[in-house]
């Protein structure tokens, strides 16, 4: 074979091909995101995976632009795949909200495309789940944004304790920048944003000077900052990591680290001694709601401050109304990188050690519809992909097992019956899946064609039981097989199934 085709049949890294097993395991997500959205009464939308790569630069900011595939068209207008849906969803809010009755609920299940190192729960294309509310702005809203996900995670197969929703005030964060005089405040927004990634960056740099190669190091380093992210205070056992003198010596260094590596970025970002102290305490507040509210209350503040905090307050009232409270922790160092962010902000993470990246994430984004033109329309909203999810509930063996969509195979003992045996199946797809292979096969090779997928009931028209006005009905799991009048067909099936 031609070396370049055998290369091109291997696909593009980072992009995933999904066979019908791996797609249903997948749509099982899909299907939870569906349900749950309709029961709180979103409506579903889509958009084009093709936009101006200005609309992204102008909204999500350069990190992001630089992670996009970009291409342009036949007139040399510069144009990107969407890395996300919301600033597309926010050109269609700006171009049209006025025919809506607000608040609008609207959701959307996009394929996004993001040209970035693959890893484990990160590939360059995945379907997003996207759920936004616009046009009221009130801490029930966000409430209600982290209940819908939550609900998500749970119908797909998480559990309390598997999962927490970690939130912060975008808001708060910044008062709190500006209180300590810091003029930069994104910069320090992305540092705190990004310490996970300092963590894992020095691990792996160091264990690279130790001698470990560049996959093991960046491996090592990933699987460290996932201990890091979910057990800080080391209450489990890592007997992998614990047997190795080298990276044994991480889990008692993984808060040092943490410390070092981001009062190091505030310095270079040329913060004080004083700010980087009081900025870096700050982002360590953490823990269940109310006693984060209480640490908060103990702080320097000014009036600006203390609005801020009732503002987070007042949220968990909701979070106890839509009972997720017990799913969700605060968080001061929950920045989220973007820059459209205005307010409320939050992370679904993983507690099961599988995996480092969040499995969703969102807030509050205020000005976004306003500066594209739009008026100014309140809106709080989540993505979440598929990936990670995904990941976590194939690591707990969460997923069932495949079965193949057809209930039931119509077999067929003699050709001479195709026409009449075809009206069997055109009445019975009405109510079932149905498969029916009109190929001229022997009785025998049908039968194995149907066990080979696992189809359960197989229909087997005769001559001599149709001239009764009857066919066979085998159990393909028993091997129980009876003859039954076809008007009885459609209750015999249902009974079985």
């Amino acid at each position: 074979m031609d070396p370049e085709i055998k290369e091109v049949l291997k696909g593009i890294k980072g992009n995933r091909d999904f066979y019908p097993e791996d797609y249903a395991e997948i749509k099982l997500i899909f299907d939870a995101m569906h349900t749950v959205s309709r029961q709180f009464g979103y409506e579903l939308y889509e958009g084009p995976i093709l936009e101006f790569a200005k609309l992204i630069e102008y909204k999500s900011g350069r990190a992001l632009a630089d992670e996009t595939y970009r291409l342009f068209d036949r007139e040399e207008r510069k144009l990107v795949l969407r890395p996300e849906m919301t600033p597309s969803l926010a050109r269609l809010i700006s171009n049209q909200h006025q025919r809506y009755p607000k608040p609008l609920r609207w959701y959307s299940i996009p394929r996004v495309f993001r040209d970035e190192t693959p890893q484990r729960g990160r590939v360059k294309e995945h379907f997003q789940y996207n759920a936004d509310i616009f046009g009221i702005d009130h801490p029930a809203a966000d409430a209600e944004i982290i209940a819908v996900t939550t609900n998500i995670i749970k119908t797909a197969g998480l559990k309390t304790g598997e999962f927490v929703c970690v939130i912060n005030s975008r808001d708060l964060l910044q008062k709190h920048i500006e209180f300590l005089e810091i003029p930069n405040h994104l910069d320090v927004i992305r540092i705190i944003d990004s310490k996970g990634k300092y963590i894992q960056d020095e691990i792996e740099k160091e264990l690279k000077d130790k001698g470990f190669s560049e996959t093991e190091a960046k491996e090592r380093a990933q699987e460290l900052r996932t201990i890091w992210q979910q057990d800080l205070q080391i209450t489990k056992n890592y007997p992998e990591i614990e047997s190795h003198s080298v990276l044994s010596t991480y889990l008692s260094r993984l808060h040092e680290l943490e410390e070092l590596v981001v009062k190091q970025a505030m310095e270079e970002a040329n913060l004080n001694s004083e700010q980087i102290l009081k900025m870096y305490d700050f982002s360590q507040l953490k823990g269940k709601p109310q006693a984060v509210i209480a640490d908060l209350r103990k702080i320097e503040v000014n009036d600006t401050i203390t609005l801020a905090i009732d503002n987070l307050e007042e949220l968990i009232i909701y979070l106890k109304m839509f009972g997720v409270e017990d799913d969700c922790e605060f968080d001061m160092s929950i920045a989220r990188g973007l820059d459209y962010y205005t307010g409320i902000v939050f992370e679904f993470l993983d507690r099961t050690g599988s995996v480092a990246r969040a499995i969703a994430g969102g807030g509050r984004y205020d000005k976004l519809v306003e500066d594209l033109g739009g008026g100014r329309i309140p809106s709080t909203g989540i993505g979440m992909g598929e990936t990670v999810l995904h990941s976590i509930l194939k690591a707990l063996n969460r997923a069932p097992p495949y079965s193949h969509p057809a209930q039931v195979y119509v077999g067929i003992i003699s050709k001479d019956l195709i026409q009449e045996t075809a009206e069997i199946v055109k009445t019975l797809r009405k109510d079932y899946s149905v498969l029916f292979n009109p190929f001229g096969w022997k009785l025998r090779r049908q039968f194995e064609d149907a066990n080979s997928r696992s189809i359960p009931l197989m229909v087997i028209v005769g001559k001599k039981e149709l001239d009764e006005n009857k066919v066979n009905l085998k159990d393909l799991k028993t091997g129980e097989e009876e003859t039954v009048l076809l008007s009885e067909l459609d209750s015999k099936i249902k009974a079985k199934i």
